[in-house]
């Protein structure tokens, strides 16, 4: 690739990128739709912190509502060089927004209810780089993504139906821009990018993926479920690896014409998921290598950031993990996988320096930053609680955030923070707290490494504790977790004896057992603090 091509500017033009998204996602409300009109930039907008403009920026509203915010921003937008505006339906067009639009030149869409910003702002900005006036090199990751979406549309209108191209977990990789007359288990697929999982079942359940991937023609599906219509389905195979299915919304069987048409779409597919897969492979490997660089620190942070383009920018590391791990240690990876794959899509389109990649069986994202200030941490807490949010994953998922770092080679200092502060979210069982700072959880970060030094240094409970854990084993009693439950409630019996299910009469009497076999002087403040030291080390 020359120099002039990797540095050109991504562009295309407005009746391009529309027709990609199609009228699923977006419907024109106001304005006058010039097809040729070059959009260079796709701007997540919030009014209350507004990000600076470049001529030609499609804006997505995040928190622009009201007629009278709406006509301030059209105006205020306009003047700035932006030539769309895509609002949450419903958009109050009264006369003032019409008049505003019709003024300022600004196009007015709306974005149908359900679907999320973050997805459409993905989508908008890959169309934007797919469409960069053929500037994308052949076989790149994005020139693939093209050819399959291509697909789809030529597909689609062979067939006079909407497309869908799937891989076998059912998460949609392409789609045909006019999905007009589909229903509404298709539109809520295009809104997700997944399959429904009420749709997937009964198709599990009444046998269409068995018949789908063991047939070599197109299959036809009566009605999956009841407020669907039928589907049209076709295997996507290399060889012998089935690699997902092509899916259409019809009214009634195909046509020997359409459905050779199909079978022969299929084998192209085929090729290009293979392309894609490889190139995705290749991505990944890319992205890991440089988490891997700026995590190290010194130098090598220093070399990764070059390469990312923030050497001079401030930087915090974002550590996400699950509390708990599958058996079945290959779902486990592919979810993590997921996982990664998701949170680069997420923070692309705001932060497209950030990148982040799965190095063992966490997840780590490195994100500039415009500031080292306790805000710039703050951004960093609220994309984590967003990201987690919006997964959906089997396992519950946290996040520990690290410090916001001035020096990029000081990278692996916030590493360590976000590692300290995902280790205490990950062994709590009942806490609700998903994402945290070393700030917030320093003092359980402190009993987790002062526990690692002890077991390195083959040292045990010793003492009263002791005593009562051998008497626990030999008369199968509970006298730690009465004096656990004791010293939690800070000496108030009734809550504590609440708390383990027992008689506050019965609580008395085990205290004053443990008191007699451990030797424990339970008035001693000195003591009452080393035996919760000791339980919180050595639990």
């Amino acid at each position: 690739m020359s120099q002039e091509t990797s540095s050109r500017a991504p562009e295309s033009s407005l009746g391009r990128i529309v027709e990609r998204l199609g009228s699923t996602l977006l419907s024109l409300e106001a304005g006058t739709l010039d097809a040729s009109r070059l959009v260079r930039s796709v701007v997540l907008y919030d009014p209350l912190d507004r990000p600076a403009l470049t001529p030609g920026a499609l804006v997505l509203g995040l928190g622009i509502s009201g007629s009278d915010q709406t006509v301030e921003q059209v105006r205020l937008l306009a003047a700035d060089g932006a030539v769309a505006l895509v609002l949450r339906e419903p958009i109050p067009v009264g006369p003032e927004v019409a008049q505003a639009v019709a003024e300022t030149g600004l196009v007015l869409f709306s974005l149908v209810r359900g679907a999320s910003w973050i997805q459409v702002a993905t989508m908008l900005t890959s169309a934007l780089s797919i469409d960069s006036s053929n500037h994308v090199a052949p076989g790149s990751e994005t020139s693939i993504g093209s050819d399959l979406f291509e697909l789809a549309n030529a597909l689609a209108a062979l067939l006079q139906s909407p497309v869908t191209i799937e891989d076998l977990s059912s998460r949609v990789i392409a789609f045909s821009a006019d999905q007009a007359g589909t229903d509404e288990p298709r539109r809520r697929t295009i809104l997700g990018l997944h399959v429904p999982e009420a749709l997937n079942d009964a198709q599990r359940k009444n046998g269409a993926f068995r018949r789908i991937y063991t047939s070599e023609r197109p299959v036809f599906v009566e009605k999956p479920e009841p407020e669907a219509l039928p589907r049209v389905a076709m295997r996507v195979k290399a060889g012998e690896e089935l690699l997902g299915s092509i899916w259409a919304v019809v009214h009634e069987p195909l046509t020997e014409q359409r459905e050779q048409g199909m079978v022969e779409a299929a084998r192209v597919v085929a090729l290009t998921m293979l392309r894609a897969r490889v190139s995705s492979d290749s991505s990944t490997r890319l992205r890991l290598g440089l988490v891997s660089m700026l995590l190290d620190g010194g130098t090598r942070a220093r070399e990764g950031a070059n390469q990312l383009n923030f050497s001079k920018s401030a930087a915090c590391v974002i550590a996400i993990g699950a509390r708990s791990e599958h058996d079945d240690a290959v779902r486990t990876e592919s979810e993590a996988q997921r996982v990664a794959s998701a949170l680069n899509m997420y923070l692309q389109p705001i932060y497209p320096r950030a990148v982040a990649s799965l190095l063992g069986r966490i997840i780590y994202a490195v994100v500039p930053l415009r500031e080292t200030k306790r805000s710039a941490q703050d951004e960093a807490v609220q994309i984590a609680h967003a990201f987690i949010a919006r997964m959906d994953t089997p396992s519950t998922l946290f996040a520990g955030i690290g410090s916001v770092v001035s020096e990029v080679s000081e990278l692996n200092r916030s590493r360590t923070e976000a590692d300290a502060a995902l280790r205490v979210l990950r062994g709590r069982e009942t806490s609700q707290l998903r994402v945290a700072t070393i700030a917030n959880v320093y003092g359980a970060a402190l009993m987790l490494r002062l526990s690692d030094l002890l077991a390195a240094d083959q040292m045990s409970v010793s003492g009263p504790l002791e005593a009562l854990g051998k008497y626990d084993v030999e008369h199968n009693t509970e006298l730690i977790s009465t004096l656990r439950s004791w010293l939690d409630h800070f000496g108030d019996v009734s809550a504590a004896a609440e708390a383990i299910h027992v008689h506050k009469n019965t609580f008395r009497y085990r205290l004053g057992r443990l008191a007699e076999i451990g030797g424990i002087d339970m008035q001693d403040p000195e003591v009452r603090f080393g035996l919760m030291l000791e339980l919180r080390l050595f639990p």
